[in-house]
């Protein structure tokens, strides 16, 4: 997991010095975001995994987004292209698409639609709503045998513009 995360911050650092004038922005929360407690006759048990996203803007909305979700069985590494655009003077729209591996237990391959809206609460902090789909293809051993969409309910972040 540690090779993991290194390789993430390499290649959002290595993205970062090729382009001089990249603004970044970090959301934590999401569309993937989950906790549950699970109580049965045999044992208790308590879930979550948190959703970080890296949003990276080259220039003119294009730019890519790289996400993260570990859990306590796996972790999920996004990697997608994204475009934004401002509607308003304190609301962006942003539109990703991409892919994500899953790595851990079960190995697998899923891809995504999001959109999201983001509400500047600060010039340095902001508010996201959003919502997507996730088309998921199942583990490597049975790849798209067992696929599944999934439409995530509205999603709320907090995140920060660097």
């Amino acid at each position: 997991m540690k090779r993991i995360i290194a390789l993430l911050v390499i290649v959002t650092a290595a993205a970062g010095a090729a382009f001089a004038s990249v603004e970044m922005d970090l959301a934590l929360g999401g569309q993937m975001t989950y906790g549950n407690i699970e109580i049965s006759a045999q044992s208790t048990s308590f879930d979550f995994a948190v959703d970080a996203e890296l949003d990276m803007d080259f220039g003119r909305g294009q730019g890519m987004m790289i996400g993260v979700m570990p859990t306590k069985s796996d972790i999920s590494i996004s990697v997608g292209y994204a475009f934004q655009t401002d509607i308003g003077s304190n609301c962006e729209f942003l539109l990703g698409a991409g892919a994500t591996m899953v790595l851990g237990g079960q190995f697998g391959l899923n891809y995504f639609a999001s959109f999201d809206f983001d509400f500047n609460i600060t010039p340095d902090m902001f508010f996201r709503v959003g919502t997507g789909v996730q088309i998921d293809m199942g583990s490597f051993d049975n790849y798209g045998k067992e696929w599944k969409i999934i439409i995530p309910l509205p999603a709320f972040a907090f995140g920060w513009h660097f």
